[in-house]
């Protein structure tokens, strides 16, 4: 700053909001305390000088709002934070995409922080801290540092953020993190680039043997919590399971099910003579099946037995894949949830449950087609306690 010249001052009009992040700030404080001493506390000398104390502080740039509704934030290069990554410091990565394609791929070690339905609007309006939306509890340790600066956030591709609405994700993630005192990077280019410079940092399903997301009658499973699985309750009529949770008759008679959706072209119907009603879906579980055909179909047996006051299995092999995509298409089909907020809460209840990405694609077109009113909805009578505010 020159000794002597004029100092400019910027009025709210004429503040470039770009080029804010270069201007210095100049604070005018007076400073008396020897002209107090030396006058009394009552008489002041009208022709003493008093010493005048200058302060210059830096505007915050890493992020600032721009002009529309967007804000600014400091930027991370894949390379630099890749190098990050290697090193034994503590860094937080947040994931804000959906659940889905984050379960499908995203950057090893991140969390996700999903904000759909209605996380959306009480993180807008301050009601919701993030740390309630952080995936596992080692990123919630982390992100309770105090002054914690060592946070990423990237989403699939956004590089700059004035490309982004004010309501996208990154942009609501963002503003919430500032709020909450801490000081982000936006990872250059999202997932997209980060995975074509750093593949051996990014986890895929399609090259990870614990999430395989396609099984097939042949394929041994050897994932211990599949293995350990049994029948678990989404709904109070409703039970998620495998082959084995099928040919159990005293599991079935304990949990007083009627119903047996087989979803599958070669798990015998055991129990057809002793009582129980069944109904076959001679679906594979691969990527050219169309499992939407049936839909309606599984539907309308499930409601058969809600009806009937009777309990209903839908299970498949593993009841990972294509019972799980039958019972969220129940779950669409009977409330205003979302497709990720339908996904989300079954896999709350089964926790192994992953569709793979042709049912997952299959389940989108057809929220899709209830949102248009190419299939109706029932939501009467409404299914207990899963009702979404979406």
């Amino acid at each position: 700053m020159p000794e002597s010249g004029e100092v400019e001052v910027l009025t709210p009009t004429s503040i470039n909001h770009h080029a804010l992040p270069n201007r210095r700030r100049i604070g005018l404080k007076l400073d008396i305390s020897a002209f107090s001493q030396s006058v009394g506390q009552h008489s002041e000398d009208p022709h003493r000088p008093k010493k005048c104390k200058f302060e210059m502080s830096t505007l915050n740039a890493a992020i600032r709002p721009n002009l529309n509704g967007t804000s600014n934030s400091r930027t991370i290069l894949p390379d630099e934070l890749a190098s990050k990554l290697t090193k034994s410091k503590p860094l937080l990565v947040i994931d804000c995409r959906s659940t889905l394609v984050f379960d499908a791929k995203h950057i090893q070690g991140a969390v996700n922080v999903s904000i759909a339905g209605f996380c959306r609007k009480r993180l807008q309006q301050g009601q919701k801290s993030l740390i309630d939306l952080v995936s596992t509890r080692e990123g919630r340790d982390m992100y309770k540092k105090k002054n914690n600066k060592d946070i990423v956030i990237y989403d699939d591709h956004t590089s700059d953020l004035r490309e982004t609405t004010k309501d996208s994700p990154i942009n609501i993630v963002i503003n919430t993190l500032l709020r909450e005192g801490k000081d982000p990077h936006i990872l250059k280019g999202g997932l997209k680039e980060f995975c074509s410079r750093h593949s051996e940092l990014c986890y895929s399903t399609k090259n990870h043997e614990f999430s395989r997301p396609l099984v097939s009658p042949t394929m041994t499973i050897v994932e211990p919590a599949i293995e350990t699985a049994i029948a678990s309750e989404v709904l109070p009529f409703v039970y998620l399971g495998n082959e084995r949770d099928a040919a159990n008759l005293e599991r079935l008679q304990s949990n007083n099910i009627k119903y047996v959706l087989n979803v599958t072209s070669h798990v015998p119907l055991y129990f057809e003579n002793q009582g129980i009603k069944y109904r076959r879906i001679p679906a594979s579980d691969s990527c050219q099946q169309n499992l939407k055909q049936y839909f309606e179909e599984a539907i309308e047996f499930i409601d058969d037995a809600r009806q009937n006051n009777r309990r209903v299995l839908i299970h498949c092999q593993a009841g990972v894949s294509r019972s799980a995509t039958l019972t969220i298409a129940y779950i669409l089909k009977h409330t205003k949830m979302t497709m990720t907020d339908a996904y989300k809460y079954v896999k709350g209840k089964r926790p192994i449950i992953s569709p793979n990405f042709n049912f997952m694609g299959q389940l989108m077109e057809f929220e899709r087609d209830l949102n248009q009113g190419d299939s109706l909805r029932i939501l009467q009578p409404r299914l207990q306690g899963i009702e979404s505010s979406v």
